[in-house]
């Protein structure tokens, strides 16, 4: 499937009114997203996993960075975001998963949290690869993902405040390209391996 949000100029004023400012359609909201990183803030503390530094890519209109300054109030925050039309209107760097170099951006190759929530349904298999092998490379504790599947359309979301002009894929897709790098710990928390935390066998994948 070919989604039409493979033009950047569709992420404009009037998606991100629906999803997001509309209290009528919004997917989400910013004490959802507080709720989200208080619980992977209590999961990272638990397995020791120190948060000094973060990338958020595909962040928005600034959720995750609000949080973070509640959660992790000390850390380095870089926001990474695609439409035009946010970078202009709230000064993110303008960037793409797939071809972004943090080092170069931001003197960071590598960070202790990176966030991908809801980007990674809008690009079609091949950008989808190279997006989840970059994450790999650019984790060095964790990675905290949400991605739409065939599964969570059916079944789990409510379609009518989620976005399905996408590329839906089963979330065996997103696992098999993880799991060379990344411990599934659950709650959309993958642990970097290179980070040597050691699971039970209940705990994760």
């Amino acid at each position: 499937m070919k989604s039409r949000r493979d033009a950047p100029q569709c992420f404009g004023a009037d998606y991100y009114r629906r999803y997001y400012d509309d209290t009528e359609t919004r997917v989400s909201d910013q004490a959802a997203i507080r709720r989200l990183a208080t619980f992977v803030g209590s999961y990272l503390a638990y397995l020791d996993i120190e948060v000094d530094s973060m990338l958020d890519v595909g962040c928005g209109v600034g959720h995750w960075r609000k949080a973070a300054r509640k959660v992790w109030p000390r850390a380095r925050y870089h926001g990474v975001e695609y439409s035009e039309y946010l970078c202009e209107r709230l000064g993110w760097h303008r960037g793409s998963i797939t071809t972004l170099d943090p080092e170069a951006e931001f003197g960071e190759a590598t960070f202790d949290l990176v966030v991908c929530q809801g980007v990674l349904q809008y690009l079609d298999d091949r950008d989808a690869a190279t997006a989840l092998g970059n994450l790999g490379r650019w984790t060095d504790g964790a990675l905290y993902l949400e991605a739409l599947t065939i599964k969570d359309w059916e079944v789990n979301c409510d379609r009518s405040v989620t976005d399905g002009d996408v590329h839906l894929r089963p979330a065996s897709f997103y696992r098999d390209h993880l799991r060379e790098h990344f411990q599934d710990c659950g709650g959309g928390v993958f642990v970097a391996r290179r980070a040597g935390v050691s699971l039970f066998e209940l705990e994760g994948e």
